[in-house]
């Protein structure tokens, strides 16, 4: 299935603001349940299942990942009063942010994006590091995945499990990463009007910090907001303190308010 789907995350708040989540490559819309626990109970938690979810076939790389993002804001109904994407799903958003789409809201959360810095060359080097840290993070996403369930599993089983992983998603996988991440240089953040948090890691082989405040000052409205011990699937390991920077930034920028057509005040 390659149609973009809606997953409720919690059940919605009669007019509560609507936060809508994008998730990352191989990655499903699950993974956002820890998070959207720890918010407040007044907002409305959804998901984007998208067609990069695991086990696809990659055929839907042969249309851009921001036509497939855009679908499914179109399935919303309404424009969210904030969005909050993750990684793969990240670059997409800043795709939609870099042309102005008018189904963004004017408030976005970016957790970890694959970015590559205008001064950094697309070189054999960088490429083979992108390789070492694609196949960590499929890694860390399977691990992640498996919650509570990886304590009762042997190491041997669950190595197993991320070998077949790796060769599933194989180089179709890859380079579609690689290739986003190459483009990101070229993407005009200054064109970018709505406010922005980047969230990076201390420990994510992805997005250095310099990378991510490199990011965050070509962007008018936005900031960075980086966790020395978080990796890149850090959302989901830490779920109430990302939660926690959330809201601050939310807070700082009264912007969540559940306006009837989703835009900010």
């Amino acid at each position: 299935m390659t149609t973009p789907a809606v997953r409720e995350l919690r059940r919605p708040t009669p007019g509560g603001p609507l936060v809508a989540f994008v998730h990352g490559l191989e990655d499903s819309w699950e993974s956002w349940l820890p998070l959207s626990h720890a918010l407040p109970p007044a907002w409305s938690p959804v998901a984007l299942d998208l067609p990069w979810r695991p086990g696809n076939d990659y055929q839907w790389r042969r249309r851009p990942s921001a036509q497939w993002l855009a679908d499914g804001l179109d399935r919303l109904g309404r424009r969210p009063d904030l969005l909050v994407a993750h990684s793969f799903g990240a670059n997409a958003l800043l795709e939609l942010l870099c042309v102005r789409d008018q189904r963004v809201p004017d408030t976005v959360m970016l957790i970890c994006p694959l970015y590559r810095p205008p001064d950094v060359a697309v070189t054999w080097r960088v490429f083979e590091r992108a390789r070492r840290a694609f196949e960590r993070h499929i890694h860390d996403s399977l691990r992640s995945r498996l919650g509570k369930r990886l304590r009762a599993m042997e190491a041997e089983v669950v190595d197993l499990m991320i070998a077949k992983a790796v060769d599933r998603v194989g180089p179709a996988g890859f380079l579609t990463v690689f290739d986003q991440f190459c483009a990101s240089a070229s993407l005009r953040l200054d064109r970018v009007t709505a406010r922005v948090l980047v969230l990076a890691g201390g420990s994510d082989p992805t997005l250095s910090p310099a990378a991510a405040r490199t990011l965050a000052d070509g962007m008018p409205h936005a900031s960075l907001s980086v966790g020395d011990g978080y990796d890149h699937f850090c959302y989901a390991r830490q779920p109430e303190d990302v939660a926690s920077r959330l809201r601050a930034f939310v807070d700082a920028i009264p912007v969540v308010t559940g306006h009837p057509k989703g835009a900010a005040t």
